[in-house]
């Protein structure tokens, strides 16, 4: 409403004009080529400066961001327990993938995080960057390849720390839920000192720390906050107590031929362990809320250094220090005994075969064993429930060194460096097979008793997932002006650099054996050196056109020569309307875990088996009727067919080639008045020769089309188990019509296309008050035209995905900031509209077929729409001190419905409250 109000008096006359500044030529993201820094280039370029990263209350690079209407795709840490790159985020714009957007540090390349996401995407950890020492972000949304080279596709994310500094500046800030306290609860401390003006004196340097925490809370303590849709269609045992609890449960069936009592011959039973302190419908319970969906717990350190000195002559030196420690610890629920007769199968890729182990019954004489029979028994392995954790440290760093100057009519600018990053993910919580099953076959597992940390260590032993990335550089660019056009002088950038990167994956020697029950591995190894020379000419032809031409040739490795083209131009029609646009050609280099010796082995999790699922519903609808163990049952019945996990390899291919893309934007900038401008961009991106394999869905919705491209079992005692069940209770037989998916192998192909087109809008609106102060409003929209991926099975592009489940259509950002002295108040608005549910349509689950099988209701086979409001203050009255407040989700708007949530979403207002002072 704020940017409509200023727009709609936007006829007003200014009460003052700025007083205009003298212009200053600097590098513009996406051009080695320097311009006016207000001049608009033929490639659209959003700026985030500070104020508005002040106004939007960030505690780190990603809360900035997340704010970007193009961002799409993301990964957070909080979400990457799981994943090959646990304790990282990352941005991907477009919907083209992290390792589609370049992000660069002052304009240069950071070290990728040391694990690649899924064992093969790598990515810059913006978790690792400083953010209260950000001038600036500016996000070219326009292929780059030929100025920056490889990853440049869907564009760049250039952010721009401050030059210099003197003096000592001190920052902190708190923030949380006011729903609940234990919510959203962070905090952050900076402190940054620097000494010498680099005019007066020479030469300045400075350096900034900061630490950042973000607390840990479980799914029990935000229960009451967790919307009824969810309890009641995601996951409707929410907040139940486990019938695997500790000491636990006996669960099973009397023989068929019981002559101790005839009577009970065949029979189910379930009968608590004696002991049990927590009993509720005859069964022994463990809260398992109070230890589940812990909320990531993080402490991050990260240093930034610059100095600068004057060398005489034009000349002068430069540095620059980043130094980064992250620390994401991903708390679990204990581990249960959970008999089902149903084998655990994994890849062992050491051995290049299926491991497989099966939860085994207590046998008869087991000192925890009271029947004359094997008894299956539901345990929590809760005797240090502490010990249960994902502990992903990670460390990175980068240093350089240059020289810049003027000669010859030359400016030029030269470093060189190395960087690199290192992480290390233990965990606790799997099975050993072998140790796990001596231990509890033998009895020297105490059941609900006393076990040592060496037992418990040697059943659960530590595992490592680590990797590390390493990179020098050496580079060079120069530019100058060549001779007079009709509009201006003819500009020309020449360059080039050096690279030498590697990058090392690895694995704890008792998953590479296969020891570890479920537990996939990977190992990576490889190196390869990369070196490019580029050009650009920017030619003002007259003073209403300009045309600018970049061309850079790359060697990546083995692989072919990658010459990458870029053409763009700008045209004043009229002094207030410009037109712009640009052709380009881009490409990704295959990384060195997509080529290097590559041995992956995964699991996919909660997938749908098109083979299982509508037999596992029919199960699911009948037992969850039954018992309490029935109730129980269902879902896992359900699981079995409709979010099943199964093993899958991958091997790198040294024969790939890099991704190729082909981009074109349109776009014209308005300035209707002094003090309003709009722009609006078309682009369109079409990648191919992309780098992956089949996609599961794919090829499991097409398993009888492409023989051996699945592995299953047979149908297992579990299956039988369950469905006989089913027929006491109601008299159906449903039988599972096939086994379950044990695995499913591939290697990296050059296979697959994407297919991206959209609009891009920003309006920036600045109202001179006079004696009331100064109001600035921004809007800035993404509207998704076509989002399309390859079909590898039809060999065609799929339907349009855009609109599909978390695809948006389009997405909105407002927001106004009013200034007037010391005091600064500010909204923002943020808008996603719904989204159908359903991925593409292989996905049969949640198309509208799927949710009436799932018995969800026809207005949650969507993703609801989200409007949320944040509202900021600031005052700068007191001497050398700033105070901020920062107000998010000011009206209180539920979390949207969204039936294939994993977690229980909670949101509710919350606060930030920082401090600044400047000593």
């Amino acid at each position: 409403m704020a940017v409509a109000l200023t727009l709609g008096t936007s006829h007003v006359v200014m009460a003052q004009q700025d007083a205009k500044q003298p212009i200053q030529r600097v590098i513009v993201t996406g051009s080695n080529i320097k311009r006016a820094v207000d001049e608009e280039t033929s490639s659209p370029v959003q700026v985030i400066g500070k104020a508005e990263i002040a106004a939007i209350g960030a505690s780190t690079v990603k809360d900035v961001l997340d704010t970007l209407t193009s961002n799409t795709g993301a990964l957070s840490d909080l979400g990457g327990g799981n994943s090959f790159a646990s304790g990282a985020s990352g941005i991907s714009l477009r919907n083209l993938g992290k390792n589609s957007t370049l992000t660069l540090l002052n304009g240069r390349r950071v070290a990728n995080y040391g694990l690649a996401d899924g064992g093969q995407e790598t990515f810059v950890n913006i978790d690792s960057m400083p953010s209260e020492i950000i001038e600036r972000i500016e996000i070219l949304l326009d292929g780059a390849s030929a100025v920056y080279g490889s990853d440049a596709v869907a564009g760049v994310v250039n952010i721009i720390t401050k030059k210099d500094f003197q003096g000592v500046m001190a920052a902190a800030g708190v923030r949380q839920s006011l729903l609940k306290s234990v919510i959203n609860r962070d905090k952050t401390a900076s402190l940054t000192f620097g000494k010498g003006d680099l005019d007066a004196d020479g030469y300045n340097f400075f350096g900034h720390f900061e630490a950042y925490h973000r607390e840990p809370y479980t799914d029990r303590e935000i229960m009451p906050a967790a919307p009824e849709w969810y309890k009641q269609y995601v996951n409707p045992s929410f907040g139940v107590k486990s019938t695997y609890s500790y000491p636990g449960n006996y669960v099973d069936r009397y023989p068929a031929v019981y002559p101790a009592n005839p009577a009970l011959a065949g029979k189910t039973f379930n009968t608590p362990v004696a002991g049990c302190t927590d009993v509720e419908d005859g069964t022994c319970r463990f809260d398992q809320w109070g230890r589940a969906g812990i909320h990531a717990e993080a402490k991050r350190y990260n240093f930034f250094g610059s100095g600068h000195m004057k060398l005489g002559g034009n000349r002068s030196a430069f540095s620059e220090v980043t130094l980064g420690k992250t620390t994401t610890t991903y708390f679990n629920t204990p581990p249960l005994m959970q008999y089902s007769g149903t084998p655990s199968t994994w890849y062992n890729s050491s051995e290049g075969k299926l491991n497989s182990f099966t939860e085994p019954k207590l046998p008869v004489g087991h000192p925890n064993n009271p029947y004359s029979f094997p008894v299956a028994l539901r345990y929590r392995y809760a005797d240090n429930v502490d010990m249960f954790k994902s502990v992903a440290e990670a460390k990175q760093y980068r240093v350089m060194v240059g020289l810049e100057g003027s000669d010859y009519g030359w400016d030029w600018n030269t470093a060189v460096g190395a960087m690199g990053s290192k992480v290390e993910n233990n965990i606790h919580g799997a099975r050993h097979a072998a140790r796990y099953t001596q231990a509890v076959l033998s009895g020297e597992y105490k059941f609900g008793g006393v076990n040592s940390p060496e037992l418990l260590d040697s059943m659960f032993p530590n595992l490592l997932f680590g990797g590390e990335t390493k990179q020098a550089f050496i580079d060079f660019k120069a530019t100058r002006e060549l001779m007079q056009l009709g509009g201006g002088k003819l500009a020309l950038a020449v360059g080039g650099d050096f690279r030498t990167d590697s990058f090392d994956a690895y694995v704890s020697d008792n998953i590479a054996r296969g020891e570890i029950v479920g537990y996939g591995s990977i190992n990576v190894t490889g190196s390869r050196h990369i070196s490019a020379a580029f050009a650009e000419l920017n030619a003002p032809l007259t003073k209403e056109l300009e045309v600018n031409g970049a061309v850079r040739v790359d060697k990546v490795g083995a692989t072919d020569l990658s010459v990458v083209p870029k053409l763009g131009a700008r045209y004043q029609v009229a002094k207030r309307v410009l037109l712009r646009g640009t052709i380009a050609n881009g490409f990704r280099a295959p990384n060195v875990a997509e080529t290097g010796k590559v041995e992956l082995s995964a699991f996919r999790n909660r997938e749908v088996d098109p083979k299982r699922c509508a037999a596992a519903n029919q199960l699911y609808a009948i037992l969850k009727e039954g018992s309490t163990i029935d109730k129980a049952d269902a879902l896992t019945a359900r699981d079995n067919g409709c979010s099943v996990s199964f093993a899958s390899s991958t091997k790198g291919n040294p024969e790939l080639e890099p991704e190729k893309s082909r981009s074109f934007n349109f776009g014209i900038v308005i300035d209707p008045l002094d003090n309003l401008s709009v722009t609006l961009d078309y682009y369109r991106i079409e990648r191919r020769n992309e780098i992956g394999t089949k996609s599961t869905s794919q090829v499991l919705a097409n398993e009888d089309r492409l023989p051996g491209s699945v592995q299953r079992l047979g149908v297992t005692a579990n299956d039988q188990r369950m469905s006989a069940r089913a027929k006491e209770l109601s008299g159906k037989d449903i039988q599972f019509p096939v086994g379950p998916i044990s695995a499913i192998a591939s290697r990296y192909e050059n296979m697959d296309r994407t297919r991206v087109a959209g609009l891009d809008m920003e309006i920036n609106h600045r109202w001179n008050l006079g004696a009331s102060g100064r109001l600035v409003s921004n809007l800035k929209a993404n509207y998704q035209l076509d989002y399309r991926k390859w079909d590898t099975v039809t060999d065609t592009f799929t339907e349009n995905l855009a609109g599909n489940y978390e695809q948006y259509r389009y997405q909105v950002r407002a927001s106004s900031t009013w200034t007037n002295g010391p005091y600064k108040l500010g909204a923002a608005l943020t808008y996603r509209p719904e989204t159908r549910l359903y991925d593409d349509r292989y996905d049969g689950n949640h198309h509208a077929e799927g949710c009436e099988d799932q018995g969800i209701p026809t207005e949650y086979c969507r993703k609801g729409k989200d409007v949320v409001t944040d509202m900021n203050m600031s005052y700068t009255g007191i001497k050398n001190t700033t105070i901020a407040l920062n107000l998010y989700n000011v009206f209180n708007r539920a979390p949207v419905t969204d039936v294939r949530a994993t977690d229980p979403p909670v949101r509710g207002r919350s606060a930030r409250v920082s401090l600044q002072y400047i000593f």
